[in-house]
């Protein structure tokens, strides 16, 4: 009350600027990517395909290239975790389909988070052969040799030293944000990044 009194007597204003977040130099490569490749937003993201929250964060990724079309890319690195037993062979599947171009990764992306419990090999083998002009006995034998386990492992490793804990991780413009965030959370740092 005797605080109340004061400040109406004197108004008191109190201007703190935002808080500059540090920014991460990460590096797109060669991970699959959804978009215009010159775009001004870059978000990387982590993740995980058998992680239920990765699933709702991909479906917010879809919502942001909806909105923002070419002001935005969405590049994808695997960040399989430990307990999710099926994650590191799903993520190989992605690569593997990747490989041949197109949108192939895209389609199995979206499949597997759609599918979580259907992450098996075998199971993605048969998904993968019914794309339209996809060589399966290609991508049957990347995925039986684990082709790209070496650069998933590297993925990983990357994720860890650039602080990535958990999935999905974000890193917008090298801008860490952890979580499926809102789409209204990633619009409003986005406008920022575009000012």
């Amino acid at each position: 009350t005797w605080l109340d009194e004061k400040i109406s007597k004197s108004p008191v204003e109190v201007y703190f600027s935002q808080p500059v977040q540090p920014v991460f130099n990460v590096q797109v490569g060669d991970a699959p990517i959804l978009g215009n490749k010159d775009a001004k937003i870059t978000l990387v993201e982590y993740s995980d395909f058998q992680c239920p929250y990765c699933a709702k964060g991909s479906k917010i990724m879809h919502e942001i290239k909806k909105k923002y079309g070419d002001k935005v890319k969405v590049a994808f690195k695997n960040f399989p975790l430990p307990f999710h037993k099926q994650a590191k062979g799903a993520a190989i599947a992605g690569l593997c389909a990747n490989e041949q171009g197109k949108d192939y990764f895209w389609k199995l992306h979206d499949y597997m988070f759609d599918n979580q419990s259907k992450l098996d090999s075998k199971n993605l083998k048969q998904v993968a052969s019914k794309f339209q002009g996809f060589d399966g006995s290609k991508f049957n034998d990347c995925v039986d040799k684990n082709k790209y386990l070496a650069k998933i492992e590297s993925d990983i490793k990357e994720g860890q030293e650039l602080g990535v804990k958990s999935t999905p991780t974000f890193f917008l413009n090298g801008k860490i944000v952890n979580g499926a965030l809102p789409l209204e959370e990633f619009s409003r740092l986005i406008e920022e990044e575009l000012k």
